[in-house]
């Protein structure tokens, strides 16, 4: 693509053009260490003044709740939709009234060719896409919230900080986890250091076997289900991860494993335990469930300290409804339909990444260094799954962590 391409009568930024896809490996290492932190007020804004012209890419189940936010919230305008099937394109857009001529099956033709032009775009596509489309974007001039992963590749989620701080855009990771109410709760009693130093820290997530077939081949487990507990652990101790020890195993012949545990250290001593596996049976109890399709998170985190202890099991609901067919416990934490609606977790990060666009603040919640050495931490678990041995990460320097929540 021409670094001068330019969408309506945006163009190109030229502190974009030298940091799109040009550094060498050696270089991208070495930008890692001196990369901006993007200071208050810096970012483009675009004001109250009108609403947001939003463009939606992917309309799977997860871009449908996406898109499900943006039709219904104040502000905002869905102005695009993208995806290469037909189907979904004319369903989605018939239901939220995106007119014909602004749905698209090609990713830089809707944000070439959307009428009006864009402010920002949402990018809820596969995995190994991630990364080309959000500097697409950036290139372009547009905010981009980008579900996870960042990207699947250290180097590559390096280029994409890289290519925002240099235009002064927002990039938000879709973490929402970050936006749940009880660990927005948690976060808060960790930082009062009410649980004292923390000691250990364990989360599994167990999701339907069902769901595997359609990830099992496209993304590695660690990128599609653990980097939510990764990042769980570096927002809750605000350290750096400096050594990993994985396993994993292969049941079900796809190319990715179905099973991988591994064990994290991080600085001043906290131990990290991640679990994640695609085995939950279908007759498991329900409790994520969205219009045509539903299906089990079996999700809990322990976090331990010197002080106190927090324990949250995302199937421990309130709610049961028992049917011939079913037996659900719909989670009211994530992504819950209310009077028609979705509100939860989902909403409050759109909303947040909204905000940011808007006043071009930079976020107190969101971490995109944190969603980086994820990143890192994600292969260093693969490898050592991979090779049966320990992995040691180097610790970030020049870039924002969160001050240090343990040592009172």
């Amino acid at each position: 693509m021409s670094a001068s391409h330019t969408n309506g009568n945006r163009p190109t930024s030229p502190k974009l053009r030298s940091a799109l896809f040009t550094l060498s490996p050696f270089a991208v290492s070495h930008f890692a260490a001196t990369l901006p932190i993007v200071e208050e007020g810096t970012l483009s804004a675009i004001g109250d003044n009108r609403r947001l012209r939003v463009g939606l890419a992917g309309l799977g189940r997860f871009g449908k709740l996406h898109a499900a936010v943006l039709a219904h919230l104040p502000g905002v305008e869905l102005t695009a939709l993208c995806d290469p099937l037909a189907a979904a394109l004319e369903e989605s857009g018939e239901r939220y009234g995106v007119p014909a001529n602004n749905r698209f099956t090609e990713f830089v033709t809707m944000l070439d060719d959307s009428v009006p032009a864009l402010d920002a775009v949402f990018i809820v596509t596969p995995e190994p896409l991630h990364a080309e489309q959000a500097h697409a974007a950036l290139e372009r001039g547009l905010a981009v919230f980008l579900e996870k992963p960042l990207a699947t590749s250290p180097e590559d989620g390096t280029r994409l900080l890289a290519a925002a701080s240099g235009a002064g855009l927002p990039l938000q990771t879709g973490f929402l986890l970050r936006f749940d109410v009880q660990l927005a709760a948690l976060k808060h009693q960790v930082d009062a250091g009410t649980l004292g130093e923390l000691v250990t820290l364990r989360a599994k997530r167990n999701v339907s076997r069902a769901w595997f077939p359609a990830y099992g081949d496209r993304a590695h487990p660690v990128h599609e289900t653990t980097i939510h507990d990764i990042d769980l652990f570096l927002w809750l101790t605000g350290r750096h991860c400096e050594r990993v020890y994985a396993v994993e195993r292969r049941l079900s012949g796809l190319r990715y494993p179905d099973v991988c545990v591994a064990l994290l250290h991080f600085t001043g001593g906290a131990i990290g335990i991640v679990e994640t596996s695609w085995l939950a049976p279908a007759a498991s109890p329900a409790n994520v469930m969205a219009g045509t399709w539903h299906g089990t998170i079996d999700a809990e985190l322990e976090v331990v300290g010197t002080a106190g202890t927090a324990r949250l099991r995302m199937l421990e609901g309130g709610l049961s409804i028992w049917t011939d067919k079913l037996l659900a416990q719909p989670d009211a934490g994530l992504w819950p339909d209310v009077h028609g609606q979705i509100g939860g977790a989902l909403r409050a990060e759109v909303e947040h990444f909204v905000d940011r666009v808007r006043t071009g603040q930079p976020s107190t919640v969101a971490s995109e260094h944190q969603a980086l050495e994820g990143l890192h931490i994600a292969e260093a678990i693969i490898t050592s799954a991979a090779e049966g041995h320990e992995v040691r990460l180097e610790e970030p320097s020049g870039t924002a962590h969160q001050p240090d929540r343990n040592r009172h």
